[in-house]
């Protein structure tokens, strides 16, 4: 697809609507009669479906994430309207099928633009472990049958680590399979994507390896996981624990919710907890309820292990809780089929890793390898926006077997393709204050994104290039051209050529849509290389009338 058919589309939504008032003028378009209900014969009908079948493709493109598959559904589409006998308007049924299509187009791309700008945040989930205290563990009592069964459980399959079979044990099991099914079974299932990793790295830490199943009761394995108390990822590390064991965090990147570096870490922290109290199951309390408290509470009372502290110290439900479900769970997990499960693992991640240089959008990742949005995120976790971060190079792990498809992909980006973010450049006597007030977005959003010292804002050079994340809210629609411009001749294409004054605070993406044009054209009618503008300069813009 060249270039130009390639941003066609968007051409045809933003120039075509804006028209559509022509589309019954007799200079315009060629006068028809009514015509009655379509026959069998008339193809009016056909193309229409046609034209729907490609606009339904290309909807279901984007919600992959493949932009370039969605723009020539979408140009598909439009060209049938444009190719049929007496044009897109020569019938009251065409022209209003038409009409539709590029409603709907134009619809998805100010979606795009609203909500795919790369700076939304991806959503997080509810972590499990927000529930755990209002569980009713140790409610009632345990029958025969259930502790016979785990015994037996417990006798037939290994373990590393020494399971207690007391009333608060039994009675999380009875959870697992009464309410907490459902949930159960879905967490065991999506453990098979991580679990052979966590295992190893366990082991290799020293750490037994059935305590892989912490991440269960803690997120039930969601890597997007967000607690009450602002904790992150499979692990749920708070942020400064996070930071303690070498998992960074900033506004593009919270590797608490990358699977391999916050097991390395849930790892060495849990052995660090054992070599403090000298038992694993004290070092679970710990992990959840915090060694300090811990410590105090062994000293104070002189307790050896979990369930003697937990009888005498005033422990938080969740933790009195949290000891035993790990216990159940690993039990459980060994042996579903006994307890009546029916759980088909999910397959472990596999995938190799492509270094990226500076802020791409996943979704063009997602295109130069072949997979979809979702899959790319799901490899990608930590990725708190829908790119790559900027002013670095990151590891983007891809589907195995891709790398060298991505690597030469991106290679052969264009440089207007690799980013689709709004850009601004400093101007005289402009702080990140005011570049902040004139985008309706925060400092700190601003510096973060841009790895600068907000302190230091006063003293950003004029024609400093920075990206600007604006909120979903804060999109403006595009705007009319100002009166900077200037008319300078007609082309016979129907635009008009004129010279655009570059202002503080334009960028090429704001000027291409206020001119209902494209970034592309703007660089290629001014030999432009880059994206860089500096107040003043003059453009030559050829925009539509």
């Amino acid at each position: 697809m060249g270039v130009s058919r390639g941003r066609k589309w968007i051409v045809v939504v933003c120039a075509a609507l804006a028209a559509s008032a022509c589309a019954h003028g007799g200079a315009v378009a060629k006068k028809t009669s009514p015509k009655g209900p379509a026959t069998a014969g008339d193809p009016i009908p056909r193309l229409i479906a046609q034209a729907d079948a490609h606009l339904a493709s290309g909807m279901a493109e984007i919600k992959q994430g493949h932009l370039k598959g969605a723009r020539v559904e979408f140009d598909l589409a439009v060209d049938l309207y444009l190719t049929a006998p007496g044009g897109a308007y020569a019938t009251p049924l065409l022209a209003e099928a038409y009409r539709r299509t590029l409603e709907a187009i134009q619809a998805k791309e100010l979606e795009a633009l609203a909500a795919g700008d790369g700076f939304t945040e991806t959503k997080v989930e509810r972590a499990a472990i927000d529930d755990v205290g209002d569980l009713p563990v140790g409610n009632g009592v345990p029958s025969d049958d259930s502790r016979r069964l785990a015994e037996e459980v417990l006798a037939q399959e290994s373990n590393d680590l020494t399971i207690q079979l007391n009333d608060e044990v039994l009675s999380c099991i009875d959870l697992y399979q009464g309410p907490l099914r459902e949930w159960f079974t879905s967490a065991l299932a999506r453990g098979g994507r991580y679990l052979p990793r966590i295992r190893e790295v366990f082991a290799s830490e020293g750490v037994p390896r059935d305590l892989a199943y912490v991440a269960l009761v803690e997120s039930a394995f969601k890597t997007s996981a967000l607690s009450r108390a602002k904790a992150k990822g499979m692990w749920q590390f708070i942020a400064d624990t996070g930071k303690r064991y070498g998992l960074a965090q900033d506004w593009w990147v919270d590797e608490r919710s990358n699977p391999e570096k916050a097991t390395r870490a849930a790892a060495k922290y849990l052995k660090e907890l054992h070599d403090m109290f000298g038992d694993w199951n004290l070092a679970l309390a710990g992990y959840n309820w915090g060694e300090g408290r811990v410590n105090r509470w062994v000293e104070r009372t002189g307790a050896q292990d979990f369930w003697s502290l937990a009888d005498q110290a005033s422990m938080p439900r969740e933790t009195r809780n949290y000891v035993p479900m790990i216990h159940a769970a690993i039990l459980v997990a060994k042996a579903p089929e006994k307890y009546g499960f029916e759980v088909t693992p999910e397959s472990e991640l596999s995938y190799e890793s492509v270094p990226v240089q500076g802020a791409v959008d996943l979704r063009v990742i997602a295109e130069c390898a072949g997979t979809g949005l979702d899959h790319m995120q799901m490899l990608n976790p930590e990725l708190r926006r829908l790119a790559t971060p900027a002013n670095r190079t990151f590891d983007v792990k891809v589907p195995q077997g891709r790398g060298s498809s991505v690597r030469v992909c991106l290679d052969k980006l264009p440089a207007e393709k690799r980013v689709t973010f709004r850009t601004h450049v400093i101007a005289r006597g402009q702080t990140l204050a005011s570049v902040a007030r004139q985008y309706g977005t925060k400092v700190s959003d601003i510096a973060s994104a841009n790895a600068i010292d907000a302190s230091q804002s006063k003293r950003l050079a004029r024609g400093t290039e920075l990206i600007i994340p604006i909120p979903r809210a804060s999109v403006p629609p595009p705007r009319h051209a100002p009166a900077a411009a200037s008319a300078m001749a007609d082309l016979g294409s129907g635009r008009v050529r004129i010279q655009y004054k570059v202002k503080p605070g334009d960028t090429l993406h704001a000027i291409a849509a206020r001119y209902r044009t494209t970034v592309h054209e703007l660089m290629s009618w001014n030999n432009l290389s880059g994206s860089l503008l500096a107040a003043g300069n003059l453009l030559t813009v050829y925009t539509r009338p």
